[in-house]
């Protein structure tokens, strides 16, 4: 029912057709000030920017009914994800909001590039991805969901994700807002692994609802999604890289469920988390992951 539910909200948002607040309370709610900033999802205003092509089911989720664009951000597509993507429910009007910032390149090169931590790690930077994410950051845009300062669980693409995101939101004048959850991928199987930490960073705070059914019914499709190259040495690296396209934990409930709380970062180009010694923190605890043996220049704060 609430898979159904929830479908129904999608085209709703799509279609430009008024939501009452019921309905778009079916993934996001606030209460008070935080109430003005669920409204403002409403303007089909919004970007999701993310780092990897299941990131912003993982991370993202309860934004896709109000985003009129998903980015993606830290690697090149190729035909198998524009594949995956236009497997998707087509009430969802996923694919045709859904822009490679790098564009698309052959399966074997990114079998042979993209898939390696050290080969991808001089060509994905935070100058690099800034540049490709620019030409996104246009006058019509009022807001990006994106990663957390601190990578979620600290990949190390999120974090230069969610620093282009902030750089480009702070010259623009746009506000910016991400997960606020911390998650230790040793454990992600279990519910615990994702621990809520808005409270104590004094931020802005939304709430959006992570709907289950209709996560498991998307992540079925990366199930099927296995990635090939065009000879057999570049498809067994392409699947040692992952042997489908979903490259989170495969366990049950292994995203973060229901309702769980969404920070501002950037509010109107001013970055609320510089001199925020609760998210410098965060960002110091949690082990940077994914990353080559030396480790990316971010920006010092």
């Amino acid at each position: 029912m609430r898979l159904l539910r929830s479908v129904i909200v999608f085209i709703l948002l799509l279609s430009g057709s008024h939501v009452e607040p019921e309905e778009l309370s079916s993934t996001l709610r606030g209460s008070g000030e935080s109430r003005i900033f669920v409204d403002g999802f409403r303007d089909g205003r919004t970007l999701l920017v993310f780092a990897h092509q299941d990131d912003d089911l993982v991370w993202m989720m309860p934004f896709w009914p109000s985003s009129a664009k998903f980015v993606l951000a830290g690697y090149p597509a190729s035909p198998v994800f524009e594949r995956l993507v236009r497997s998707f429910p087509p009430e969802l009007n996923y694919a045709d909001r859904w822009s490679p910032a790098w564009g698309t390149i052959d399966d074997d090169v990114f079998a042979e590039t993209f898939t390696d931590w050290c080969k991808r790690a001089p060509i994905v930077t935070l100058e690099s991805i800034t540049a490709h994410l620019r030409p996104y950051f246009t006058p019509d845009v009022r807001r990006v969901v994106t990663h957390n300062n601190w990578g979620e669980y600290g990949h190390v693409q999120h974090r230069i994700v969610n620093a282009a995101v902030r750089q480009l939101a702070v010259e623009m004048g746009l506000d910016v807002w991400a997960l606020g959850t911390r998650v230790d991928a040793r454990s992600a199987d279990d519910q615990s692994a994702y621990t809520d930490v808005a409270q104590g960073l004094g931020l802005p705070t939304v709430e959006g609802y992570f709907d289950a059914n209709l996560f498991r019914t998307i992540r079925q499709k990366y199930f099927e999604a296995i990635p090939a190259a065009s000879t057999a040495e570049l498809t067994q690296k392409f699947r040692q890289w992952s042997p489908t396209l979903w490259t989170w934990s495969a366990a049950e409930d292994a995203f973060p469920k229901e309702w769980r709380p969404f920070i501002a970062l950037v509010s109107r180009g001013r970055d609320l988390t510089v001199g925020n010694a609760a998210v410098e923190r965060l960002v110091e605890e949690v082990p940077l992951t994914n990353e080559c043996t030396m480790p990316p220049v971010l920006p010092h704060r």
